[in-house]
């Protein structure tokens, strides 16, 4: 896979036409490596994805926690199937060495099987619909953390509106694949690649969000912490 091309786009539920000019996305380790592109979101996609999250939040609640549960199980076990790829994308997108790449998808894995188990047990009661949250997350754990804000809002019964860290939507992408592949529905985990001054800022300022989960600087929490 170390010369494999990835692609990243909008990933959004109903009939949405994604378009736009793709972004190569370089290795910062070797600028001549581009590891693939990305086409962002626009602020139009994101009104969509809003509206679409809006509406299935209390279908999505409703899903039997057991349900739930089983997909984000499913999600870990394709992780680990997976693993060449990811490894690949830590590396060749984050900079990461082999050892740190190992240990990123193992936590993955691991937040998954966890939030998963946690649901089982019936450790998350909330019995009105917590609603639409943007999960977004940064460069320096690309995987790991972003898997971790998603599947503890998937599995309180939030839809999700995921915006990766702009330096690596490629892993990110592969990762809500997966998330797909294991069940997860299109309308309760949506991807929404950008940069945060454009579809971050439109995520969190919206009144249709009931939660912001992130990971990042300080500055950029306090953007954050003013808009919503």
């Amino acid at each position: 896979l170390a010369g494999k091309s990835w692609q990243a786009r909008p990933l959004l539920a109903g009939s949405a036409a994604v378009s736009g000019e793709p972004r190569p996305i370089l290795n910062p380790a070797d600028r001549a490596d581009q590891v693939g592109s990305v086409i962002e979101a626009d602020l139009a996609q994101v009104d969509h994805a809003l509206a679409q999250a809006a509406a299935y939040a209390e279908a999505w609640h409703r899903t039997p926690s057991a349900e739930r549960a089983a997909m984000l199980l499913r999600a870990a076990d394709l992780l680990e199937a997976n693993r060449a790829g990811l490894f690949s994308l830590c590396i060749r997108e984050a900079g990461k060495t082999w050892v740190n790449a190992v240990a990123e998808v193992r936590e993955a894995v691991d937040f998954c099987r966890y939030y998963g188990q946690q649901r089982l047990t019936g450790d998350f009661q909330n019995t009105e619909a917590p609603g639409p949250v943007v999960c977004i997350s940064p460069w320096n754990f690309p995987l790991a953390i972003f898997i971790g804000e998603v599947s503890a809002a998937l599995a309180v019964g939030s839809p999700v509106l995921a915006k990766p860290a702009e330096q690596t939507p490629l892993i990110a992408g592969l990762a809500v694949e997966l998330l797909h592949q294991a069940g997860i529905p299109l309308a309760a985990l949506q991807f929404l690649p950008g940069r945060g001054e454009t579809v971050g800022a439109a995520l969190t300022a919206d009144a249709r969000v009931h939660g912001v989960v992130f990971t990042g600087s300080t500055e950029g929490a306090q953007r954050i912490n003013q808009s919503i």
